[in-house]
């Protein structure tokens, strides 16, 4: 069993992997904005729940330290939470949109990831796994925010894993493809579906101890790139 940190954990992805952990023994803390909706998750599954809103820096610190009070201790921190609020081509930009984009897709899994190392460092050990996006490998018009914060936590996640390693914390960056989330605005009944990816995901946490999955792409069948 491990204790486990998932944030985004309302919907999607996160929502699927919090049910999957759970299922599997580990002990979770699920964080996400929506109270009710991580409410009903911890009727279903027994996991511990933090409320937070990850586009604001000190709620991200604070949600960290309750999780690890909760946990007692942190084995494997899952940075999935992710936004996009339009797409919307470069020159239709807001700032605050920018901002908040910045702020959620970036800055908060680099203050999630820097917490977690104080922990993780004393202790020899752990996991880091930074959900990214198959769009920080492409370049699509009216993504450009939201792409450039994806790039940024790759490259993050990339130095990340060289500073961690040499202490025993394996870090993971995943690039997912398409998958049918609420994310989107239409149904992608040919994507991958959110459970299919989260299994994908709680993989990792079985591999044996001397493997370390640096980066990971993997796509629905329907796409080829």
């Amino acid at each position: 069993m491990k204790s486990v940190i998932v944030t985004g954990a309302t919907s999607g992805i996160g929502y699927e992997l919090t049910k999957s952990l759970c299922e599997k023994g580990h002990k979770v803390v699920a964080s996400g904005r929506n109270l009710e909706r991580l409410t009903a998750l911890q009727s279903q599954t027994g996991c511990e729940i933090v409320q937070a809103d990850l586009a604001d820096a000190e709620q991200v610190v604070d949600l960290f330290q309750v999780a690890v009070e909760k946990l007692g201790t942190l084995d494997v921190l899952i940075n999935n939470a992710g936004m996009n609020t339009r797409k919307c081509h470069i020159d239709e930009l807001t700032i605050e949109e920018f901002d908040q984009q910045y702020a959620v897709n970036l800055r908060a899994p680099a203050i999630l990831s820097r917490e977690a190392l104080k922990v993780m460092k004393p202790q020899q050990s752990g996991q880091i796994i930074n959900v990214v996006s198959t769009v920080a490998k492409r370049a699509n018009e009216t993504m450009s925010v939201y792409t450039a914060m994806k790039q940024g936590l790759a490259g993050f996640s990339a130095i990340l894993m060289k500073e961690a390693q040499p202490h025993g914390i394996k870090v993971t960056s995943l690039f997912p493809g398409g998958t049918d989330t609420n994310f989107r605005e239409a149904d992608r009944p040919q994507y991958m579906h959110p459970k299919s990816v989260a299994d994908t995901i709680a993989l990792l946490l079985e591999l044996p101890d001397d493997v370390v999955m640096h980066e990971m792409t993997f796509r629905p069948p329907v796409e080829l790139e």
